[in-house]
Parts: C-alpha cells; structure tokens; sequence
C-alpha cells in the first residue's frame, strides 16, 4: 500500500517523480569498497586508518586545470583527519607547508597526481594497498570517491571538497558527480519556548538564527526535530518551571523553521501533545500546508510508525522514528501521538528498505542524560538499529550532547544536543549539526557545526571552544564500548512473516503476522487472530499471534493487552482484510506462549521530494 504525498524541498528545481527502485543496497551505504577504516577493537579517539587502492590507471590522466578545461571535468581529493578533529578549515599555503614537510599520508600514486598543486611530498607514510595501519600525525589526502563518514573533512582556504572546486580538485575523469549528490541536514533538539522564544520576540527570527542560518540553508534537505506544538493564544514564558514542563510555541515562530530551508520534521518528541492532541494535529497541519514531510509522529500510530521516503538526484532516502520514553511511562498512543519503539518491527523496516535500494535513517527520542557519555542501553538500542542496516542513527533526546562512532558502517550519533532550545545547565547549552553527503547511493562523509546557545541565540564556537568541546566528546566516546565499525549487516532470509504491534491502554502489545502467500492490489483477505497458536500460516489468509510480554492492564485484569477484538481493529486498518471473513480462536484461560517471529512485508509512505 502506497501512499504518495510531494515535498517541496527547494524551489530552484522541478519535482523528482517516483523513482523505479534502484539496485538494493545490500552491503552498507557507508563503507566505500576501497577504503579500510579502523578495527571495531581501535578506540573512538584513534586516528583514521586508510588505503590506497589500485588508483594508478585512474590516475594517470589527472593533472592541475587550466582556464580551458570544462567546469564539471574534476577528480576530487579530500584532507582527511579523525572523527573529533578540531581543525575545520586550514589555508592553501599551510597545506602547502604540511605537504612537502611530509607531514599529510597519501599514496604514491596520490602524490604523483598532487605534485602540480602542492609541490613534491615530503617523506613521511604512504599509503598502499589493503593497509590498516594508522597515519602517524592523523592527517591525509585521499581520493574523494573514498572518503568515510568515520574520518573528519578538512576544508581548503573554505572549499569543501564535495561541493566546491578549490585546489584539491583537478582536471580529468570526474569522481564525483553533483546530479548524484545530496546533502542532508539532520539536527537535535528544537523546541521554540522559553528563552528562545524571548529571543524571537525580541530580535525576530533572522537575528535568532543568523549564525546557524547559512549551514542549514546551503543544504538540499534539512530536518529538525521540533518536540513543542504551535498553540494560539500561547504563553511561552509558562510552563517553564522544572515542576510543570508544559510547552507551546506561538504560530509565528514556524518562521524560524522557514529561515531554516526545513523540509522534514520529526516529531518523536515528549512535550507535542502537552496542549493536547488538538494542539499538535493543528501542528502537523501547518507542516503539511507547507508541503513539509513529517516522520515519527503522526495523527494515528499507523501513520507515526510507517517510513518517509524522499528521493533526491537518485539517492533513495527512508526516514523512520519513534519514541521510546513513551513506552516506559506506559504513555503510547493508539491515536494521534508519536511512534512507539518496537523494535523488532522497525528493524524489519529497515531490513526491508535495504533490501528494495533505500538508503534508511533511524531517529530515536531515547533516556535524557546530564552527561556526554551515553548510557549503555541507548547505545545498544541506536546500534542495533546500525546492525540492522540503517546508513545513519540519530538519538534525538539529548540536551547534552554525546558523541559519534561508525557501527556496522553506519554513522551513528548518539545525541546532537540542544540547537534551538536554551536551557540554563551549561552542559545543555553546546550542540552539534550534522550535514550528511551522500553520493550515488553511499554515505561519504558528515561535516559539523558546533554552536553554544547564549541568551537564546545559538553561535558558533570560536576555535579555543570547539576544540576543547571536541575533547570532551572524544573521552565519552573512549568511555563507550568499541563499535564493530566495518562489520557488514547481514538481511536475514525473506519469509511471510513480519513483526508489528497494536497499542492498547498505553502499551504496545508486539504482534506477529503471516502474510498470505500472495497480496493482489485491490482484492482483501481473510483474517485468522489466533489466540490459542493453534492455527497454522493459510495461504489465502492473515494470520496473526500474540508475542513476547504480555502486560496486565485495568481493563483486562487477568488477559493480555490486547484482545481478539483489539487486534481486529488494528488489522482492519493497516492491512487489506475482508471483514466477512475474520476469526478468532477462544481466548485461553491463560496468557499464551510467547512467540519469537521473523519478517517480511510491509507497506510504506512514499514520498517524492523537489529539489
């Protein structure tokens, strides 16, 4: 079941159409074929390790342009460093200086390439083939068809590689290609109350985001995650009180998010519905009179938990979100609300996704702390979603920042921290954006800004800041067990089964589901809810199993949490099922045996994005 919404994600270009699904991507996005990277048993802090593949022949035509070369013909390097490198940005002429000090690694072939723009290299370490030994100083040159998202890019007098045609890019063959290019902005925690509301009202919207405004808008997409509803007759210096927590944002404050190029928005956030469902109903509609996608959130659990598909010059991304307080607290919503964390299902998701060529990323409002280290359980949930398949996994919960690593080739960042949200703790105070460049279906790098709000105001670190910042996400990544960085995920064989789970009273009660052997458009299909696991797969019907906790609840003192009736319901919604033809086998004295299921079917919003 598709449904087809359109995304207006920049007006400069006409609407993509809907794709023909592309190669699937069976190993990861994330992992360049020619590139080694560090073992899974190297700390986060280490320098990167890299090599050179057999790039001679590719090489041999490669040379400094001249003013009769065609703009587009470029082969494209990239300064390497480490995932938590505070240099950003260094000048030609120190480049120039590192270079023929033999202070940057590179290959010969490299060298030879480099040798009309920087000069002959000075003896230092080269880069062969299938090496994984680590540049001593950290630093090197690669081709740019081979960079990783776990090394750091390093601009040239302001030029990112990617994107720009500074002095690392020559003439000849091209590596990169810009119709094959997105870049994505994915950003923590917005929420337009308090302090930051003051900002706005003060000063408006372009002096509130003027810092952060030209990193956001110089991207194809850009997300938020903005946890607060829009609310009339809202009162933002309210709620404030660490007692009450009740926030709203007044309607004028979408500007900021308009400021901001914003075309996808996440709403796994806690505090959407503190002005009730109405309020963030209201909220999705102003998305959606914008042409703005939502994901993770919804006006039903349905439509909360399915992905978001945006395509972009070829590159087939899925968005999928959830929020995993919610089912701590009991607190999920069969209705409007955020997406419940099942897990087993949302991994079968982005199984799925891999397997039909999309490029899947992971949000997750997961447990706040008060320090960069991430705890143990928001580590294992956020890399089993890598495991899985996803490209890129991003805790959305966190007012203090945490760090990064690369896990089973996906970038995994286990918190950005507070973007437009001032809180008053110094720690929630420094953030980090990331922007995502993705090239012909693979996720070559990630670039950071990194910001500290003040008075309301997010701006940018000066060098002294970033740098001992970074030092800090560097030890809390240290303090994390070691990512398994260059494991490959493994999809598991494709059966009729798939995980789900129908909410009731607050809890989400897992579900497993046989699909019939065959799903024709248009036509539905019986339905078997078998309570006693008596029922064997039907090939003509659906056939659906309790499974894993069975939780007591105050309207069914002594049964499940969900009845026959109760998973009825759900399956009439979401699936094509003929409501002549529904069975349920009696209820059991007793709670049934769990059962463990595996996966394979699902339906899906598509999505067509505009760039």
């Amino acid at each position: 079941m598709w449904l087809v919404l359109a995304c207006a994600c920049g007006a400069s270009e006409p609407a993509l159409p809907n794709a023909p699904a592309a190669n699937p991507v069976a190993s990861t996005a994330s992992s360049p074929a020619n590139v080694v990277a560090s073992t899974a048993s190297a700390p986060a802090t280490s320098k990167p390790v890299v090599s050179s593949s057999s790039t001679s022949s590719r090489l041999s035509g490669i040379r400094a342009c001249n003013a009769t070369d065609a703009p587009r013909a470029r082969y494209r390097f990239a300064l390497i460093a480490g995932p938590f490198e505070a240099t950003q940005n260094i000048a030609r002429r120190q480049l120039v200086a590192k270079w023929q000090a033999g202070a940057i690694a590179a290959s010969d072939e490299t060298s030879r390439a480099l040798a009309g723009v920087l000069g002959p290299r000075g003896t230092g370490t080269v880069l062969v083939a299938s090496s994984r030994e680590p540049v001593a100083n950290g630093w090197a040159i690669v081709p740019a068809q081979e960079l990783s998202p776990a090394w750091s890019v390093i601009a040239v007098d302001g030029k990112h590689p990617l994107v720009d045609d500074g002095l690392l890019a020559l003439c000849g063959a091209s590596n990169i290609d810009p119709d094959k290019l997105t870049t994505l902005v994915m950003s923590g925690t917005t929420a337009l109350t308090g302090r930051t509301a003051q900002r706005v009202d003060d000063t408006g919207v372009r002096d509130t985001v003027k810092y952060i405004a030209p990193f956001f808008t110089s991207a194809d997409l850009v997300h938020v995650s903005n946890e607060v509803a829009f609310v009339r007759g809202c009162k933002p210096e309210t709620g404030q009180d660490k007692t009450k927590l009740k926030f709203c944002s007044r309607d004028r404050y979408i500007d900021l998010l308009v400021a901001l190029n914003t075309k996808l928005v996440e709403l796994t956030g806690s505090h959407l519905t503190d002005y009730g469902k109405h309020a963030m109903a209201r909220t999705i509609n102003m998305y959606e009179k914008r042409g703005w996608l939502w994901f993770g959130g919804g006006r039903t659990q349905i439509e909360a938990s399915e992905p978001r598909i945006v395509e972009h010059h070829g590159n087939r991304l899925a968005f999928v979100g959830c929020n995993a307080v919610n089912w701590w607290v009991k607190a999920i919503s069969p209705g409007l609300g955020t997406a419940n964390c099942d897990w087993a299902r949302m991994k079968w998701q982005i199984q799925e996704l891999r397997r039909e060529g999309y490029l899947p990323i992971a949000t997750v409002q997961h447990r706040e702390l008060r320090t960069h280290t991430p705890a143990p359980d928001l580590v294992r949930d956020l890399r089993g979603l890598a495991e899985a398949g996803a490209m890129f996994v991003l805790g959305s919960q966190a007012h203090v920042a945490h760090p990064w690593d690369v896990h089973y080739g996906a970038y995994v960042h286990y918190g950005p921290g507070n973007i437009l949200f001032a809180q008053y703790r110094d720690g929630q105070r420094e953030a980090t954006v990331d922007k995502l460049f993705i090239h012909d279906g693979a996720l070559l790098s990630v670039a950071h800004i990194y910001t500290r709000t003040e008075h309301g105001q997010p701006r940018l670190l000066s060098t002294e800041e970033r740098t001992e910042f970074l030092d800090d996400l560097a030890a809390a990544s240290a303090a994390i067990e070691p990512s398994d960085a260059w494991a490959r995920p493994a999809l598991p064989r494709t059966t009729r089964e798939r995980p789900d789970s129908v909410v009731v009273e607050g809890r989400a009660q897992r579900l497993s589901i046989v699909l019939p052997s065959r799903i024709e458009d248009g036509k539905r299909y019986p339905l078997v809810v078998d309570l006693a696991e008596t029922e064997a797969p039907r090939e003509d019907a659906f056939v659906v199993r309790r499974v894993g906790e069975f939780v007591v609840t105050a309207r069914h003192a002594s049964a499940s949490s969900a009845t026959g009736k109760d998973i009825v319901a759900y399956m009439r919604t979401k699936y094509p099922i003929d409501k002549r033809a529904v069975t349920i086998t009696p209820d059991p004295d007793r709670p049934a045996r769990p059962h463990h299921s595996h996966h394979s079917h699902h339906s899906r919003h598509a999505i067509s994005a505009q760039k």
